[in-house]
C-alpha cells in the first residue's frame, strides 16, 4: 500500500529533505517480547530461501527532450516538438518493464511529432511538417505499431468517443471533420470561419463546436453528428476581421467589443449575461477553474468571476499558475527555482484546502483540458529525486520513489515510473503501486 503523507508536516532533518525519526517509545512488556520474540523466529523461517530482489531498472534510448508515453505494455519514445533540425522522424516502441524493442514506426518526410496520446484504443502520433503544411494526425497499433488509419489536421477527443481533426487555415478556409476511430473515415465536415473554431467540454472531452463569424453570427454545432443544434449572434469584430477575445470557457462564450470590455454569452441560448472591463494591454485572458471563471493576466495574479453574474468571487494576487483538476484547484507560487509551491483550493472561494508542498510537476493533458496523473519531482541531497503522485482533490502527495539522479520528467506506468535524463536517456524503474 502505497503511503499517504502531508508534505506540509513531515517533520525534516537539518537537510531539509529527511524524515526525522520517531521519538524513542517506551521498552515492550514481557508478554509482548514474547510475541516479539515468536514473529522474528516465523520471519527468520520464511526468509530462509532468500530476499526477494526488484528487478534492476531498464534503460531506453532517447533524445534530450524526448515525447514519450507508456501503453499497453509498451513505452512510445520519439524526438520532442524542439528538435526541428535534428531530423529524427521515428517513433519506437520498447517492451516494459524489460526495455526490449518491440516495433518502429517512421513519419513522413520533413515531419516532425508534436505529441503521443492514446486515443480511441490506439496510440495517436500528431507530427507537422517543418515548413508549410497540414498538422498530421495517424492511429497506431500500440502492440504492433501498424498503421490504422492517417488524416490531416489536429486530433482532438469528443465526449461520446469520437475523434475531430482540425484544420485552421488563413482566410476562413479551414475545416473540423469527424472521423471513424476505427477506420479513419470522414464522418462528417464543417467549414471554418477565420475565427477559428471554439470547443465547449465536458470531463470526457468535447460536447460542442462553437464557430463565430466577424460579422458576429455564431453556429453551434453538437460534437458528435455535426448537426447545427443552435443560432445566434454577437457583437461583430471591431475591426471586421477577427475578435480579440472569441472563446469557449465552461458554459460562456465570451467576446471582447474592442471598447476595454468583455461580454460573456450563455452557450445554451446564446443570451446575453454580463459585461466586464478589461485592460487588453495586460495580455489578459480567462480559464475554466472547476466551475468559476478565472480571470489572469500577463503579470500574475488570479481573480475568480461568478460564471452566472461576472461579479467578482475572490482574488488572489501569490497564485502564478492555477488548474482544475477533479473538481478543485491546483495553484502555484512561486518556489525554489523550478520547484513551486502547491496547494489544493476551494475553488467557489479561493480557500485552501490543503499545501501539497514544493514539487515541480510533471504529467500529461488528458484530452479533457483538464490535468490527469500528475507527479512532482523534488530534488534531495545527495544527487537524488523524490518522486511523489499528487491527488490534487485530496490534497495529499504520496510518494512512489526516491530515485538516484536528475530527471527532467516521469510518467507512472503502474509497476514502473518512466523517467528522462536532462540529457537524454529513459530510465524504466520497477516501483510498488
Amino acid at each position: 500500500m502505497t503511503p499517504v503523507i502531508d508534505l506540509g508536516e513531515m517533520r525534516r532533518s537539518d537537510d531539509g529533505d529527511e524524515l526525522l525519526p520517531a521519538p524513542p517509545r517506551r521498552p515492550p512488556g514481557r508478554a509482548a517480547r514474547a510475541v516479539a520474540l515468536g514473529c522474528l523466529l516465523l520471519l527468520t523461517l520464511a526468509g530462509a530461501a532468500g530476499p526477494t530482489r526488484r528487478p534492476a531498472p531498464a534503460r531506453v534510448p532517447a533524445p534530450q527532450g524526448a515525447v514519450f508515453v507508456a501503453l499497453a505494455g509498451r513505452l512510445v519514445v520519439a524526438d520532442g516538438p524542439g528538435a526541428v533540425h535534428r531530423g529524427g522522424r521515428e517513433v519506437t516502441a520498447y517492451r516494459l518493464p524489460g526495455g526490449e524493442p518491440a516495433w518502429r514506426f517512421t513519419l513522413p518526410a520533413g515531419n516532425q511529432v508534436l505529441g503521443l496520446t492514446e486515443a480511441v484504443g490506439g496510440l495517436l502520433v500528431t507530427s507537422s511538417p517543418t515548413g508549410v503544411g497540414d498538422t498530421l494526425a495517424t492511429l497506431l497499433d500500440p502492440a504492433t505499431g501498424a498503421v490504422r488509419w492517417r488524416q490531416p489536421g489536429y486530433p482532438i477527443a469528443t465526449a461520446a468517443g469520437g475523434l475531430l481533426v482540425e484544420n485552421p487555415r488563413p482566410g476562413g478556409t479551414g475545416s473540423v471533420r469527424a472521423v471513424d476511430p476505427a477506420s479513419g473515415a470522414v464522418r462528417w465536415s464543417l467549414s471554418v470561419p477565420a475565427q477559428g473554431v471554439s470547443y465547449r467540454r465536458d470531463t470526457r472531452g468535447v460536447t460542442q463546436l462553437v464557430l463565430v463569424e466577424p460579422d458576429g453570427r455564431v453556429a453551434v454545432h453538437d460534437a458528435d453528428s455535426g448537426a447545427r443544434v443552435r443560432d445566434g449572434r454577437v457583437s461583430s469584430a471591431p475591426d471586421g476581421v477577427s475578435h480579440r477575445f472569441a472563446q469557449v470557457v465552461g458554459d460562456l462564450l465570451l467576446v471582447d467589443d474592442g471598447a476595454g470590455a468583455v461580454t460573456a454569452y450563455g452557450l445554451d441560448r446564446l443570451e446575453r449575461l454580463w459585461t466586464v472591463p478589461v485592460d487588453p494591454r495586460a495580455g489578459i485572458w480567462f480559464t475554466d477553474c472547476a466551475g468559476v471563471l478565472c480571470q489572469r493576466d500577463q503579470v500574475g495574479g488570479a481573480k475568480a468571476l461568478d460564471p452566472a453574474t461576472g461579479r467578482p468571487a475572490w482574488a488572489q494576487e501569490r497564485w502564478i499558475g492555477l488548474a482544475p483538476v477533479g473538481g478543485r484547484l491546483i495553484a502555484a507560487a512561486t518556489g525554489d527555482g523550478p520547484e513551486l509551491e502547491l496547494w489544493t483550493l476551494e475553488p467557489a472561494t479561493g480557500r485552501v484546502l490543503a499545501r501539497l508542498g514544493r514539487w515541480r510537476v510533471t504529467g500529461r493533458d488528458d484530452g479533457s483540458g483538464t490535468l490527469a496523473g500528475l507527479l512532482g519531482l523534488r530534488r534531495l541531497t545527495g544527487d537524488r529525486t523524490l518522486v511523489g503522485a499528487l491527488d490534487v482533490p485530496t490534497g495529499e502527495a504520496r510518494i512512489r520513489a526516491v530515485l538516484p539522479g536528475s530527471w527532467d520528467e516521469c510518467a507512472d506506468a503502474g509497476r514502473a515510473l518512466v523517467c528522462l535524463r536532462p540529457a537524454g536517456g529513459l530510465t524504466v524503474w520497477p516501483v510498488d503501486r
